[in-house]
């Protein structure tokens, strides 16, 4: 149990820091750098790594039966908008209060509605008391951070200078902020896959697959669909603001480099994430989901602390949530330390 905390912290960090490339490609257009990304973290690697590990892909998918593979390819499509609205809301108030807020939300949905489906007994006693304060501390600290989002007066370092010219920047945070919300509803796919389809994990295991890698067979249906969601929004904005011709500049080829090294930093954290469940047992979902993503929001507002994009009253503000979300993580590991003493 212990293994898989470490494994969802380090999910959690790769996550926090992938999209940090996006500061310095801001002569790059957004529909440009996510299209690399996506093609990449969401389609190549996942579908390139599952191909290598599991050669008998195909027959896996026929086994699991085409009910469950037709609902994990619509969740696929509907993770695509989630992750279209993920980087136009990076682009408007950065990672920190991205993450921050829409984990929050992807928190409660994620890891509440396995626990209410197949722990329900958990929630009783001190493990459920345990289980229940680490979420709502959780949902807490993304609270604050949305409030330290309104106090903030400097824009986005991620927002190409060209659209912050002109911008009203409280507008261009608040449609941020419903973008987000809007991505964190939809932002739980993958652990609800993981609680709730496990048939892809139990016959890749069954043919000899590694626990590092038998998660993917579940990851392929779930994520790469979403690139073709992505790819209509992609030819929209080309059309619109036509972008296409940037790669056949001469900084076109560093900076789809970055693209790629920003999708491989994901890819490594959902394997981190999938390689986490097993030792987690039945209780993966419950625990790993939100200490992962309080783990994202603390690493990624410490990044861009860092980078002095945090400053006076809204710094404050947000180091509120920070504690908030460190308390939650703590908490959700003496539930893990419980689980393991009922084990």
């Amino acid at each position: 149990m212990f293994i898989g905390l470490v494994l969802a912290l380090l999910s959690g960090f790769c996550y926090g820091i992938c999209f940090l490339p996006i500061r310095y490609m801001n002569k790059f257009a957004w529909e440009n750098i996510w299209f690399v990304y996506s093609l990449f973290g969401v389609l190549i690697l996942p579908v390139l790594t599952g191909w290598l590990t599991m050669p008998f892909l195909f027959d896996l998918y026929r086994q699991v039966g085409w009910r469950t593979n037709s609902i994990m390819l619509a969740l696929g499509f509907i993770s695509g908008a989630g992750a279209v609205l993920y980087g136009l809301a990076l682009i408007r108030i950065g990672m920190a209060l991205v993450n921050a807020i829409g984990n929050g939300i992807s928190i409660v949905l994620g890891s509440f509605i396995p626990l209410l489906i197949q722990h329900r007994e958990a929630l009783q006693g001190r493990l459920g008391f345990a289980l229940v304060s680490g979420v709502i501390l959780g949902l807490l600290g993304v609270v604050i951070c949305a409030a330290a989002a309104s106090q903030r007066e400097q824009e986005s370092a991620y927002m190409d200078p060209g659209q912050q010219k002109g911008k009203d920047l409280k507008r261009a945070a608040m449609v941020g902020v419903i973008l987000t919300v809007v991505w964190g509803l939809l932002g739980s796919n993958m652990n609800f896959g993981l609680a709730f389809a496990g048939d892809y994990v139990k016959i890749a295991k069954a043919h000899g697959t590694s626990d590092v890698f038998s998660a993917m067979a579940l990851f392929i249906p779930i994520t790469s669909p979403g690139f073709a969601t992505s790819c209509l929004y992609f030819w929209y904005l080309w059309r619109k603001n036509r972008t296409l011709g940037q790669f056949r500049e001469p900084n076109a080829a560093p900076f789809s480099i970055w693209c790629f090294i920003m999708a491989a930093v994901w890819f490594v954290g959902m394997l981190l994430y999938g390689w986490a469940m097993p030792w987690m047992k039945s209780y993966g979902p419950v625990l790993g989901w939100p200490i992962m993503m309080s783990t994202i929001s603390i690493v990624s507002a410490i990044v861009e602390w860092l980078y002095g994009d945090w400053k006076g009253r809204a710094l404050r503000t947000l180091s509120y949530g920070l504690v908030a979300l460190t308390a939650s993580i703590a908490i959700l590991g003496y539930a893990n330390w419980l689980i393991q003493r009922m084990a």
